[in-house]
Order: structure tokens, then sequence, then C-alpha cells
């Protein structure tokens, strides 16, 4: 697929009512004027340029740029580009910001930046802070908006965006009812046509990659036609799940056990599928059920033991909520946001730790399937 380029010189401007030359005159009566320019191509590059006029020499420049996305601190990026050898008074100078270094930002990411020039008398100059938006731009999107959830789509008629925002707002009420969970921040939806053309908009997507969560962005990209809408419901079920998750749970210290990271999202989708019931039932028949101390990990990449590990976060997480009720999973989730310790947070919650979760989790799950 060829993308299109989008030019965007200063298209948004943070503390600027128009665009016009940085123009800096110092004391001795020297003049430098910065004009900055971006160009975007979706998903691989960003490329960022600055033309200069100066009647002095210049003997340093510097990109300095922002991601805006959740975060505990604002972390600066510092780029130093070369001053040409060849200096001349109007020279240009540019960086090429490589997604395939860095890994994909999705689209409507916005990324703050400006630049810095410092002369031979270390007089330093600086442009405004500008803005510009990381945007898928190949495709005509429509959007539709509910309850801070904004789908984005370009393939498909009204109903069909609107199917998917029911599916939406109803696992976040499942989601709320059950667990006390809730979207605390907007996020954004972008549904493509197909898994290819997801693929496309992700820099070294996996050959099989139908959906993808960036929970610090807020957003979900996905491909749902009509001829996989059923599947789609689920894996959008799913997703935003984990938005939600990582919403209420996000802290700089300690990340929540994966069980409960992807039960809590397998419980968004409803009942469990037979396939997953059909691993839970073998395993625990067989004797082969994996300790909840081990689904704090990232699962096994075989297929068997991957689909055993979400079949049994779905059944831990049922265990709980169906057990001791939605208050006490939403008090575990707010104290996993303080950064506890998984045997902490469940002792404080619960009264037991990892091990006396596994206990009674097995003893649950084995009278349901050996009686």
């Amino acid at each position: 697929m060829i993308r299109k380029t989008a030019l965007v010189i200063l298209s948004l401007v943070l503390m600027m009512g128009s665009f016009t030359p940085i123009q800096i005159q110092s004391k001795s009566d020297t003049v430098v004027k910065l004009i900055p320019s971006v160009t975007t191509s979706f998903p691989d590059s960003i490329y960022f340029k600055l033309d200069i006029e100066t009647d002095i020499l210049i003997t340093d420049i510097r990109l300095h740029y922002i991601v805006e996305r959740e975060s505990f601190s604002d972390v600066t990026q510092e780029i130093t580009v070369g001053v040409p050898m060849s200096f001349q008074y109007e020279m240009s100078v540019y960086w090429t910001w490589d997604m395939r270094t860095t890994g994909s930002l999705p689209s409507g990411t916005v990324v703050r930046y400006w630049w810095t020039a410092t002369d031979i008398d270390n007089n330093l100059y600086r442009t405004e802070p500008l803005s510009v938006n990381f945007d898928d731009n190949d495709y005509d999107w429509q959007y539709l908006n509910q309850n801070n959830v904004t789908i984005y789509w370009y393939y498909g008629d009204d109903n069909f965006a609107a199917d998917l925002m029911q599916t939406s707002q109803e696992a976040l009420l499942r989601l709320e009812e059950d667990t006390g969970a809730y979207l605390e921040s907007p996020v954004r939806i972008y549904i493509y046509s197909s898994s290819y053309a997801l693929r496309e908009a992700i820099v070294f997507a996996k050959e099989w990659t139908g959906g993808v969560a960036y929970p610090s962005y807020g957003v979900i990209a996905i491909g749902i036609t009509r001829s996989n809408i059923e599947w789609g419901r689920r894996a959008l079920s799913h997703e935003i799940a984990h938005l939600v998750t990582h919403q209420m749970t996000s802290n700089p210290y300690n990340s929540i056990p994966v069980w409960l990271n992807e039960g809590i999202s397998m419980y968004a989708e409803g009942e469990l599928e037979k396939d997953y019931e059909n691993y839970l039932k073998a395993a625990v028949i067989n004797g082969s059920l994996i300790s909840v101390r081990s689904l704090c990990s990232p699962f096994s990449a075989y297929s068997d033991k991957s689909y055993l590990s979400y079949a049994e976060s779905y059944s831990i997480v049922a265990f709980l909520i169906e057990k001791y009720g939605q208050q006490k999973i939403h008090q575990l989730l707010t104290v996993f946001k303080t950064g506890s310790t998984y045997d902490n947070a469940l002792l404080e919650v619960y009264g037991f730790d990892l091990a006396g979760l596994n206990r009674q989790w097995q003893n649950y799950i084995t009278g349901i399937y050996i009686s």
C-alpha cells in the first residue's frame, strides 16, 4: 500500500495565533531567523526540518520533543543535529524520527517540539513550542462519540459504527457493575477494514495481529468488518477493558499481575468461549492447572498453554467476583494503583496471598468440573 504523506507546516502552534518565522535579534544587532517545518508519513516516520537565516556562525542546533501520553513525568527527548561543515548564512538541517527503530505510535498522537540554536558568542535562540498530529491520513475517517469513547471508522455504514459503539458501552457497563472499574479518561478506537489494513498501520506488526491496545495513549486499533463482527465484538470488549484496567491501576512503581489484567479483559467479553472452557476442564481433570503465581508473569508462547492461561485468568476473576463481590475487586484495583506487591494487595483486600488464592480458586474450579 502506498501511504499518503501529510505535509504539515506548523499545523498546530501552541501559544501562537498564526505562523511567522522566528526572528531573534541580539544586543549586538545579530539577527537569526529559525523557520521550522514538519512532515509526517504514518506509520513510519516524522521528518523535522529547520531553515536558518543568520549573519553569525551557529555552533549548535538541537531538536526537543515531547510525546503527549499518560506519564508520571514529562520526558523531553533532545536530539543534537550537526551544523553543516560547509556553513552558510542560509542553511537547512533536519532529523527523521524513524519508527522502525522505536516502535509505532498510534494514530492521533500529538508530538510537541521546539528547536534551539546557539551561536559562536554562546547566545541561545529558541522557536516557540509547536505541535504536530501523527495521523493515519490514508482514510477518510468518520467518527462517533459517546460517554468517553470515540470510534473512528471509514468502512461500513452508520449502523456498523453504532453496533461497535453499543458493544463498547455494554462492555464498560459490565465492568463497572461487576468490578467497579470505569474509564477515567477518554479513549479513541480506530476501526480498520481488515486485519491486513490494520497491520499496514503498525510498524513490524505480527502476521496474526488483529487488534492492539496502546494503554498509555488511550487508543485501540482493530480490524473489524461485517464478516467477522462476532469476533470483533469480543475483541473490542477485550481491548477496551485493557484501557480501563490500565487507567484504574497505572502507577510508577509496579504493574498488576497478568492474570488480573487478562482475566478482566476476558470477563468483559462475556461468557467464556467453548474452546477456552475445554482447555480449562481438561486441565482440571488431568491435574495440570497452572498456578496463580505462575500466571502473574507473561503467558507462554505455546498455544495450548496460552489458551489455558487465558481461560484460567477468566476463571480466577470470575471466582473473585462471584464469591467476594464487586466492592472487593474494585478495592483490589485501587490498592494496586498505589504500587502494592501482589501478595500484599491480596492480603490487604481479601486476607490471603497468592498461595491462598490458588488454593481457594483450585478448590472452586475443581468442584465445578469434578463432582
